[in-house]
């Protein structure tokens, strides 16, 4: 697909094709003529057109409801089930979420129109490119070749094949960071709709030989067209010429490419990896485009580290060698537990094991082998010899022990060389096998992923920074509350020492949003463009990481994007299933959001898998106040409030509003004496705010009290709370017209908290009024969207 260029952006965009549709309800992309200015599908303001291919014609867009420009492809589709295999395509390509694969949005229908929306990349196509610069040199080639592999490396693990890679496909912006995109449309838009054996799919210049010979396509008929780009991007011309593209299709069945160094005076090094990927058979190419990439990065000094393979050492052999998970090549060997206790329940080693192998499977970029493959190691242990005959550098044993009703579980994970890495023990009761098998298997992956995953970058970082960055990682866990600015100094200095450390990188973003808020419980301007500038360097250098969607959703969140942070959090968990801050942010996302019994069974999930995330306790508490258990409410307050060093700021104030919504006067007043130890303006601000519960401070007081706590530099997210607080306090002292203001005020901006409006007591004397109930049909839609 060609851009069009500048001057002819802004032209009449009238199609080139005006065909009529042929196959029943469907609608060919040629029909619709889309203007600048033009509004499509009641959302899509149109901009310019950006190119056309034998797919349909592609938009720049701006979203109206979203405020952000994307692209909008109009497609071309045919056949009676083509609308239903496109839609299923479409759904496996959100799966990739990669900095160098354009993000696919949705999929929609205008009447007879079906369009797709994508991530918008400005720039130009690697076509462009070629037909302008070509031959490159060798470091251009290699820049711009590895990001190629390290987009389809990413789409590989989750399970999509693009199947039409060319230089058309793959787009180059202003920082030259390259972006596939059309992943998956080339299967789903064949001529009759279909994807059977036999059909020809794909561009024929860039077909691999078994497309060519209407063979399935897998990952290699890919590193096949990566290939030719290479080529051509090295020399300026094609390894197979030809008059027509299908004579140069047919060719490669039955001749061997010309040598890049006929064209050009190609290095060495580069044409000798080029022409492994030509290899007309799939096995004689590399075995990964996680291999390709550190093949490519070799040839300008970036050797691989230790724990990754070499494309020449493992290609032929197809074997795939433990390296960091961020490459996708990731494995690991759960051997037996041993048993220790009655034979009565002699099965649960192997039991815990199988859950564990299942559990961690389903977290992306890790290979497990199966039970399988390791009960023969069930009585000799020896990590060197596991890690020799498996292939393994990681090896997980661990050994059950069972006393009365009680289970102990101790697991640890080894070097293949014997050196421990990381060991933990889990209790838990045997009153239900299943579930306590369940429970533990759990918590047990969740632990071993983060650990897993910085041994996998062991090699990327000395000694100094795995441990700051382990440390970092257990007061980020144990103290989220407090812990925010001694988390960033520290993964400052990881960063510092190891640049390239992706779960530094990660952690590092959720350390700077948590952080966000400072010592005196507000956000701060300076803080939060740290945050944005560290969540922004996470996106870009750790995509592959749960931890970097976590981080997106709570920096959406603090700016009112709940879609937005609602599908990050989707992606956490897609890549991390057991990762218990993402259970526990969207658990409160849901409970605030109309979906409170989903929220309340993932905020005990998160707290099942990790019984430190005090935050639980947080949101727990809050349902249960809003639900009337006063009982449970305390419970979880009181679990925060002693399980700190100090109390914070919010677990204060939650105890202040609890005793006010159960009109306890007397508990009120001493979270209140509390508030006077918060020698922050904040929290000052917050103590003269409840004396408007007691009358101790006027309407009009509040009203300057209320403008200088949250003020301009307050965030959505905080300038919502305070509204709510506002709204109470409020409400309580009678000043009925100012609650209403407050309450409105949030509505009409980004309130989400549906539970609340419809629960909280201290509400009740606004029920009734025409403007309570417009707040609250606001609120109902802004939450309903998130979930659609």
């Amino acid at each position: 697909m060609r851009l069009v260029p500048p001057e002819d952006a802004d032209e009449t965009l009238a199609p080139r094709s005006s065909s009529p549709a042929t196959h029943g309800a469907t609608a060919l992309a040629g029909e619709a003529t889309l203007r600048p200015g033009a509004l499509f599908a009641g959302r899509y303001e149109i901009q310019a057109l950006l190119g056309t291919g034998g797919m349909g014609s592609v938009y720049r867009v701006r979203d109206t409801k979203l405020d952000e420009v994307v692209a909008l492809k109009l497609l071309t589709l045919h056949g009676e089930h083509a609308v239903e295999r496109f839609v299923a395509e479409v759904r496996l390509a959100r799966r990739v979420t990669h900095p160098n694969v354009a993000r696919t949005h949705d999929f929609g229908e205008d009447g007879r129109l079906r369009f797709l929306t994508m991530e918008h990349v400005p720039g130009t196509t690697l076509e462009r490119i070629i037909e302008e610069r070509a031959p490159l040199p060798t470091a251009a080639v290699v820049r711009l070749g590895a990001q190629i592999a390290d987009g389809l490396a990413a789409a590989h693990e989750a399970g999509v094949v693009h199947r039409d890679l060319k230089p058309a496909n793959v787009l180059v912006d202003e920082h030259e960071r390259v972006a596939i995109t059309d992943f998956g449309i080339a299967r789903a838009v064949g001529r009759d709709g279909g994807t059977q054996t036999g059909a020809l799919l794909g561009t024929p210049y860039y077909m691999a030989p078994e497309q060519v010979m209407g063979r399935p396509a897998d990952e290699r008929s890919d590193l096949y067209a990566l290939g030719v780009i290479l080529y051509e991007l090295a020399t300026g011309a094609r390894p197979f010429p030809s008059e027509t593209p299908m004579g140069a299709a047919l060719a490669r069945l039955q001749a061997c490419p010309i040598d890049p160094r006929a064209h050009h005076p190609v290095d060495p090094g580069l044409s000798s990896v080029i022409m492994r990927c030509l290899a007309r058979e799939p096995q004689g190419r590399p075995a990964s485009a996680a291999l390709l990439r550190q093949a490519l990065r070799a040839l300008v000094g970036e050797a691989p580290t230790p724990a990754e393979p070499t494309l020449a050492g493992t290609a032929d052999s197809g074997s795939r060698p433990f390296a960091p998970l961020a490459t996708g090549e990731g494995a690991l060997a759960v051997l037996p537990f041993a048993y220790r206790g009655s034979s009565d329940h002699g099965y649960l080693g192997e039991a815990m094991a199988e859950e564990l192998i299942d559990l961690l499977s389903r977290t992306r970029g890790l290979r497990v082998l199966s039970m399988g493959a390791t009960r023969r190691f069930a009585e000799s242990r020896d990590p060197a010899e596991v890690g020799a005959a498996l292939g393994v550098r990681s090896i997980v044993d661990g050994t059950v022990w069972h006393t009365g009703d009680r289970v102990r579980l101790s697991v640890r994970m080894s070097d293949r060389d014997g050196t421990q890495q990381w060991s933990e023990r889990f209790d838990g009761s045997l009153q239900d096998v299943l579930a306590l098998q369940e429970s533990l298997g759990r918590r047990v992956a969740e632990a071993l992923r983060i650990e897993l995953g910085a041994a996998a970058y062991r090699y990327a970082a000395p000694p100094e920074a795995l441990e700051l960055f382990l440390r970092a990682r257990r007061l980020l866990r144990k103290l989220p509350l407090l812990a925010g600015e001694e988390a960033v100094s520290q993964l400052d200095r990881v960063i510092e020492l190891a640049p390239d450390f992706a779960p530094a990188v990660a952690s590092h973003a959720i350390a700077t949003v948590r952080a966000w808020w400072g010592t005196e419980g507000r956000p701060n301007d300076e803080l939060a463009e740290r945050a944005r500038v560290s969540v922004t360097r996470a996106q870009a250098q750790a995509a592959e990481l749960a931890e970097t969607h976590l981080a997106t959703s709570m920096w959406e969140v603090q700016g009112g994007g709940f879609i937005a942070a609602a599908r990050a959090l989707g992606h956490a968990l897609e890549i991390a299933p057991t990762m218990a801050e993402a259970h526990q942010y969207l658990g409160q996302l849901q409970s605030e959001a109309g979906r409170v019994t989903e929220g309340r069974e993932r905020l005990e999930l998160a707290l099942e898998l990790d019984p430190t995330l005090l935050q639980c306790h947080f949101s727990l508490g809050r349902i249960a106040i809003l639900e009337g258990d006063h009982e449970r409410a305390r419970a979880h307050l009181d679990a925060l409030w002693y399980s700190l060093p100090r109390p914070p700021l919010p677990a204060i104030v939650m105890r202040f509003r609890h005793a006010l919504f159960v009109g306890d006067l007397e508990e009120a007043a001493a979270a209140r004496d509390v508030l006077e130890g918060i020698d922050t303006e904040t929290g000052q601000g917050m103590l003269q705010l409840a004396g408007l519960a007691f009358g101790e401070t006027s309407v009009a007081e509040a009203e300057a009290i209320f403008a200088a706590v949250h003020g301009p530099r307050a965030n959505t997210r905080f300038a919502m709370l305070m509204r709510q607080i506002a709204t109470e306090l409020y409400t309580l002292a009678g000043a009925r017209e100012h609650a209403l203001r407050e309450l409105t005020a949030g509505a009409e901006s980004a309130l989400i908290d549906l539970e609340w409006i419809r629960k909280c007591s201290v509400l009740e004397p606004l029920r009734g009024d025409p403007a309570f109930a417009r707040a609250e049909r606001a609120v109902q839609r802004r939450a309903a969207a998130i979930w659609r």
